[in-house]
């Protein structure tokens, strides 16, 4: 069987630029315009400490890049010792383009909206690189996640072994080989229903398999700014997930857990204001929808997840309010 390497450029690209310079922060105070320079903020706020407050001061991030040769030498390296930390037969590399579908989702905050920060300044410089060189694909209309789920998808049928190369989170819960580099010595297979732990003190959690997916599904996801329980303004974190879920021994049980839980927080008609102030009407089933959008990896174009034919088909007594 040939294994082809799926490989997430967009984290590629920016880790190599990102290794390939250094931050600091200048600050000038206000009022007499001292200037002094300092690792970081919290080194800064140490410096001052007692004595001065932030706010007297302006603060400036400074990046400085070293040749751009070195980034694309340490794209290189990673592409080939990959290649052989699988014992790859070839390649394929996807990079974000522009219309994810998720950043119109009505959903009360942007999807991504929270994404904030300092970009790598050779940033574009290295995904030019890997088109250049490597014929990365550019994606539009979705995430490089969803390519990577679908390439997956494809090989499970085409009887390839093909690797999705990432260390995004949500590949966990899509079926199919992946190689966290950061992680693992070798790539894992995800398939069945998997399971779920609680880690760092209770305050994250892992997992594999579908389990993974209705956890995010009930529980949302920080990183890109969206949690189920937001509209119904309750609290319920990765413990309560873990509570719901742990214990379910089938796909069945899983989907319950999390419709039941739904309607606790929604049960009846729902009306709210998405994140761009339009007042939008729906119920648990219709919000089930637009969070497993969220959380859901397209396998093909048009691979839309729909919460009615999920309970159907497992045979779960549901109701609709809209």
């Amino acid at each position: 069987m040939n294994t082809i390497l799926i490989i997430d450029g967009d984290v590629l690209a920016f880790r190599c630029a990102a290794a390939n310079e250094s931050r600091s922060i200048k600050v000038k105070h206000k009022i007499t315009g001292q200037e002094t320079e300092h690792a970081h903020r919290t080194a800064f706020k140490e410096h001052i400490k007692g004595t001065f407050e932030v706010e007297e001061f302006d603060i400036e991030d400074v990046q400085t890049c070293e040749p751009i040769k070195n980034a694309y030498h340490a794209i290189n390296t990673c592409v080939d010792a990959w290649m052989r930390s699988c014992d790859a037969d070839g390649y394929e590399i996807y990079i974000s383009g522009d219309d994810n579908f998720r950043d119109s989702l009505p959903l009360p905050s942007k999807y991504k909206g929270n994404r904030s920060g300092i970009k790598p300044l050779q940033l574009k410089e290295c995904r030019d690189y890997l088109v250049k060189k490597y014929d990365a694909v550019v994606v539009h209309g979705r995430e490089v996640d969803d390519m990577l789920a679908q390439r997956c998808y494809e090989g499970v049928k085409a009887k390839v072994k093909a690797v999705a190369v990432t260390i995004d989170g949500d590949q966990n819960g899509v079926a199919g080989w992946m190689y966290n580099w950061t992680k693992q010595n070798k790539p894992k297979l995800i398939s069945g229903l998997g399971e779920i732990e609680l880690v760092k003190d209770n305050k994250d959690f892992d997992g594999y398999g579908r389990k993974f997916f209705y956890a995010q599904w009930v529980l949302g996801d920080a990183t890109d700014c969206f949690k189920p329980c937001e509209i119904a303004k309750k609290k319920f974190g990765v413990v309560a997930m873990h509570k719901l879920l742990a214990d379910c021994k089938t796909d069945k049980e899983c989907v319950e857990a999390v419709y039941k839980q739904y309607k606790a927080w929604y049960p009846g008609v729902v009306v709210y204001n998405d994140w761009q102030g339009i007042e939008r009407k729906t119920d648990a089933i219709g919000l089930m929808d637009m969070y497993a959008a969220c959380a859901h990896m397209k396998r093909f174009e048009d691979d839309v997840f729909d919460t009615v034919k999920l309970l159907k088909t497992l045979g779960i007594e549901y109701g609709r309010d809209v």
